[in-house]
């Protein structure tokens, strides 16, 4: 899919990103490649909130670019997402099929699945956190009626033997968590 910036004809949009997610959180370094129209407002925004990033932390992620390696950990990383997105749709489309339809995704480290049936979206979300599994409802981001089901499951952080566990966690759980019926949980 493209991003917005190569829609870009009318050169208004920003192409803005970060390190964190590819490298790591505590990293803290971000990017922009602004129209020439925000080149100078945005600088002086910068200078106004706090003049600069650290610039150790910019000289080493500069020669790790220059050295080829952050190439290379961005080769090994989609590969690693790729099995883990995998393994989550397959689960999704195999034994959570009667609970979940996961939507399409070629990448990122998210993945959205509808709730079918009688699946109360909040139910499923409060036992999950019950449990420490950290998944998002979807309704809440819809601005208007009718809303969609579903939840947004994150893998970026999570090893395969996690998400195995989780899915079965899941398969366990689907069938209790339907609107018309009370949640238990047990650990």
């Amino acid at each position: 899919m493209e991003s917005l910036k190569s829609l870009d004809r009318a050169r208004l949009v920003a192409y803005v990103g970060t390190f964190s997610k590819t490298l790591f959180p505590d990293l803290r370094i971000g990017y922009v490649v602004p129209p020439t129209s925000l080149a100078e407002p945005l600088h002086a925004a910068k200078q106004i909130c706090d003049w600069h990033s650290g610039l150790l932390m910019q000289n080493a992620l500069a020669a790790f670019m220059l050295d080829g390696d952050y190439a290379k950990h961005l080769r090994r990383m989609h590969k690693t997402y790729a099995a883990r997105r995998a393994l989550l749709i397959e689960r999704l489309s195999g034994e959570l099929a009667p609970w979940f339809e996961p939507l399409p995704a070629m990448a990122s480290i998210h993945l959205v699945a509808r709730l079918l049936g009688t699946l109360d979206e909040s139910r499923v979300v409060a036992a999950a956190q019950a449990v420490s599994v950290g998944v998002y409802g979807i309704a809440g981001f819809y601005a208007d009626r009718p809303r969609e089901r579903g939840l947004l499951l994150g893998y970026g952080g999570t090893d395969l033997d996690a998400i195995e566990r989780g899915t079965a966690w899941f398969a366990a759980l689907m069938p209790r968590c339907r609107a018309d019926k009370r949640v238990s949980v047990a650990y």
